[in-house]
């Protein structure tokens, strides 16, 4: 089933409206539930802080509707929990020219988003796959409809080439090695060996992961 929705409200009027969470059928039973879809706002009377962060920024640049930054399908972005048949995440780089700049906590970063059939792998043409380790991308323990606040492929590095220089490309952790928080990974570090300051563990998709659309292997757009 497709998801229902009414005439678009919300924000600057350019949102729409969800009726029923019908599109989230295609989910597992056991992950139809609130504490992996994101349904309520945290604050007083609709006010929370990430939806208003998240719907003001795509107003002002006039976009009703995002792309999935794996498999560029559209999404509509509705004006309450959950926004999206996916979920939002800020990132230091521009994954795609789809994914606009904003400001957050002072800094300047992307905001970008995956749909949940990327996520969850819930599409056999959608297998998401490193490059050097051929591990599978899996965010199916991800919390839909809302927004992560640093890169999610950069704090769930899988291989020791995610960990790189993304100069000198020496290693900076040991494949052993984890940071403290997901956040770090999206952090500006100083490379020990050549000084080269930047957000090393953020990798470009097209680096790191290929596709598999029915069958065929091909680089991330």
């Amino acid at each position: 089933m497709q998801v229902q929705y009414s005439s678009t409200s919300g924000c600057n009027g350019i949102f729409s409206r969800r009726l029923d969470f019908s599109s989230f059928n295609l989910l597992p039973k056991t992950r139809l539930n609130s504490y992996q879809v994101k349904i309520e706002d945290e604050g007083n009377h609709g006010n929370d802080e990430t939806r208003l962060f998240i719907l003001s920024s795509l107003a002002q640049s006039q976009k009703s509707r995002v792309a999935c930054i794996l498999c560029e399908e559209p999404m509509l972005v509705f004006d309450r929990y959950p926004l999206v048949d996916g979920t939002f995440f800020l990132s230091p780089k521009q994954h795609s020219t789809d994914c606009i700049e904003v400001k957050y906590e002072g800094r300047s970063v992307y905001l970008t988003c995956v749909c949940m059939r990327c996520l969850d792998g819930t599409s056999t043409h959608r297998n998401i796959s490193c490059r050097f380790c051929a591990e599978k991308w899996d965010g199916s323990n991800l919390v839909l409809g809302t927004m992560y606040a640093y890169d999610i492929f950069a704090a769930m590095p899988c291989c020791a080439e995610r960990l790189k220089c993304n100069n000198c490309f020496k290693l900076l952790l040991h494949p052993q090695q984890r940071l403290n928080f997901y956040s770090d990974y999206s952090h500006c570090v100083t490379c020990p060996y050549c000084a080269t300051q930047d957000t090393h563990f953020v990798k470009p998709l097209t680096y790191c992961y290929t596709k598999c659309l029915t069958g065929r292997l091909s680089a991330i757009a």
